[in-house]
């Protein structure tokens, strides 16, 4: 009899629920979580199936254009689907006890429903013990390095995501040390609910050790016959009989295709050759023309500003043998374009004219992989670039060496690079009567630090970290004691750290934190600040920068007068010391826009102790995103929250006076 009353029930529910649904359809304009204490309902949300009607905007616009979405209707057959979803995400987090149910509320008037999910979280279990099977035949220390990889401290919260990323790096061990054929066969999970324990049985098979036999090399194309076999050999760097290295065999692709030889290329073991512990690598690559002339538009965002030109190029690739790669260069960009004046471009264009700010810009780049017989790519450029500003002209003649280091990407630093640069600078400022400044500069330098981002142009997980040291003069100082001639330029060193981390907020990837913090000194202790070169100094404001301000806006309001007959009564020289940094959300929508939400802060000193937290800029704003498979475009409307020249914020300012615009290329950090 109860059995007939719940089945009656239950039809009464489906028949009221097809009246109530089926002759029109209901919008799902919310979805809630409830009781959800551990875990975010945004993570929640991009878990389960279902999904919230659009906003109102975007339902239009896709009602007379492709752009936009359409609206989601309530379909209650899709709840069952959600509940399975959380159930499997909350196991994964550990979560063995946790129970669902779910509500919902009919608008009838406006068509819509609003649905609620409750979840009974019940109690998180811990990390219990980890037993390895298949690893037995590891020799040391390869056994207990791969268990350090694979192990999770017992005091954690257990986490199946986290489990499997343990497994990959201790896969990545194993087949970086000669296990080319390992692979994970299952976990088992043994679930100890009255003890909250998660016990894992994980099992391996390694399989053999083997060494590297050869590199056979199979190449095409119009260059082919130009590039010989043992060329590409050395340049793989990989000698027969070491272990088999996964790792090494990236770092090799990688250096392959920076020669610029290879329209295509492939670098793998062949399995199916192997025998008595030893593999075959097989190289296949089809080579392109090995000169290449090409013109070019140039879209970037140097100095913080949105630029725009033309330019050209020619390419001879292995140049003088070595798969050295010369690149001859020439270019011109209008800088920070959305604000130039061009009603009288004509009639005043030149050096001294303001009309147009940008650069001019000639190089030659002699490229070389695998440099000393090392994993190092070599890159020497000569150059000479005049960049006009509205302040001044800078124009640069110079040549710079540097020397990357290939690096593993699980090493404490896998970014590294030194450079030695000479460099003169003549510095022209615009000033009734124009004053020179003519400086020369010898900077030994080294950049180094970290990188885990999992995207270059939509990063999701992982950090950013790298310092940059600079040192300027001493050498040519040192040489002019040892020679006796005169140097009377100022010595200075240079500090800069720059980092950014990235959060995903839901399991889709498609709302992301990222906050980035930068730092910077300039110290001469030999001159002054006046001997500094004025593209070494600090300037903060832009579309990478501080979105409030316009490009290099913001300079130190107290620094010395470079000349008292200044036509803009303004300083053009940057700081020696910076702050900088920034907050933003990120949200992904559809496939290819998304919007942002930020704040930056930053100003530049004359020196770190006169750095004030009241003079720190403030802004806040909204930016758009159009996502390419080259890079993002974007358009940022920053807003001057707190402006340090006069101490005042935005509310007791007109709102749109504090308004600046800028479009960009990539994210801002």
């Amino acid at each position: 009899m109860k059995l007939k009353n719940a089945l009656l029930t239950t039809t009464l529910i489906i028949i009221l629920n097809c009246s109530t649904f089926c002759q029109e359809q209901y919008e799902l304009a919310s979805i809630k979580f409830s009781g959800n204490n551990s875990i975010s309902s945004s993570t929640l949300g991009g878990i389960i199936y279902s999904e919230e009607t659009p906003w109102w905007f975007w339902k239009f616009l896709n009602s007379f254009t492709s752009f936009g979405a359409e609206p989601v209707y309530f379909d209650s057959g899709n709840i069952n689907i959600d509940l399975r979803s959380l159930e499997e995400y909350y196991n994964a987090s550990g979560f063995f006890n946790t129970s669902f149910g779910y509500e919902y509320a009919v608008d009838t008037a406006d068509k819509e429903v609003f649905l609620t999910y409750l979840v009974n979280e019940g109690t998180r279990s811990r990390y219990g013990n980890f037993y390895l099977y298949g690893t037995d035949s590891l020799p040391p220390p390869h056994g207990e390095n791969f268990a350090a990889e694979v192990y999770e401290d017992s005091t954690d919260y257990y986490d199946q995501s986290l489990v499997q990323s343990n497994i990959a790096e201790g896969l990545s061990y194993l087949q970086n040390n000669g296990y080319m054929l390992a692979h994970f066969d299952s976990t088992i999970v043994y679930r100890d609910t009255s003890g909250n324990k998660a016990d894992l049985h994980i099992y391996f098979s390694p399989g053999e050790r083997y060494k590297i036999d050869t590199v056979y090399v199979e190449k095409n194309g119009p260059g082919a016959p130009f590039i010989s076999e043992k060329l590409l050999r050395e340049l793989t760097a990989i000698n027969s009989g070491e272990y088999y290295s996964l790792e090494k065999i990236r770092l090799s692709r990688i250096r392959l295709f920076r020669t610029g030889l290879f329209n295509s290329i492939n670098l793998a073991g062949a399995e199916q050759d192997t025998s008595d512990s030893v593999v075959p690598l097989r190289l296949q690559g089809s080579i392109g023309n090995l000169n290449e002339l090409s013109p070019e538009i140039i879209v970037n965002n140097q100095q913080s500003a949105f630029n725009i030109g033309l330019g050209a190029s020619y390419v001879r690739k292995n140049f003088l043998g070595d798969a050295r790669k010369l690149t001859l260069r020439t270019s011109f960009g209008v800088q920070d374009i959305l604000n130039a004046n061009f009603s009288d471009l004509f009639s005043k264009l030149s050096l001294r004219d303001t009309t147009l700010l940008g650069y001019v810009d000639a190089r030659a780049t002699i490229e070389q992989p695998y440099l000393f017989n090392r994993p190092i790519f070599g890159i020497w450029e000569t150059y000479a670039t005049v960049n006009k500003q509205a302040a001044y002209n800078n124009t640069l003649y110079g040549s710079k060496i540097t020397f990357q280091f290939e690096l593993p990407r699980f090493t404490a630093i896998n970014m590294l690079s030194t450079y030695y640069n000479i460099e003169n600078s003549k510095e022209l400022y615009r000033v009734r009567n124009d004053s020179l400044s003519n400086k020369l500069i010898s900077v030994l330098g080294t950049d180094f630090g970290r990188t885990t981002v999992d995207d270059i142009l939509f990063p999701t997980s992982g950090y950013i970290i790298s310092f940059q040291l600079e040192e300027a003069n001493s050498i040519p100082y040192f040489l002019s004691k040892i020679f006796s001639y005169k140097f009377n330029e100022a010595l200075f060193y240079r500090i800069i750290f720059n980092s950014s981390i990235y959060f995903a907020l839901d399991a889709r990837r498609n709302q992301i934190f990222a906050a980035k913090f930068k730092t910077g000194h300039l110290q001469a202790y030999r001159g002054d600040y006046g001997g500094i070169p004025i593209n070494r100094t600090f300037y903060s404001g832009g579309s990478n920068s501080n979105r409030g301000w316009r490009s290099n806006q913001l300079v130190p309001e107290d620094a010395p007068v470079i000349n008292e007959k200044t036509d803009l009564g303004v300083n053009v020289k940057g700081g020696t010391f910076i702050i900088e940094g920034s907050m933003e959300f990120r949200q992904r929508l559809f496939e290819n826009f998304g919007i942002a939400l930020f704040s930056d802060y930053s100003n530049t000193w004359l020196n770190y102790k006169d750095a004030r937290i009241d003079e720190i800029a403030l802004a806040a704003g909204l930016g758009l995103r159009y996502y390419t498979s080259v890079a993002p475009f974007r358009i940022d409307f920053g807003f001057k929250l707190y402006n340090p020249s006069d101490k005042e914020f935005i509310f007791r300012k007109k709102f749109w006076s504090n308004v600046e615009f800028h479009f960009g290329i990539g994210e801002a950090f």
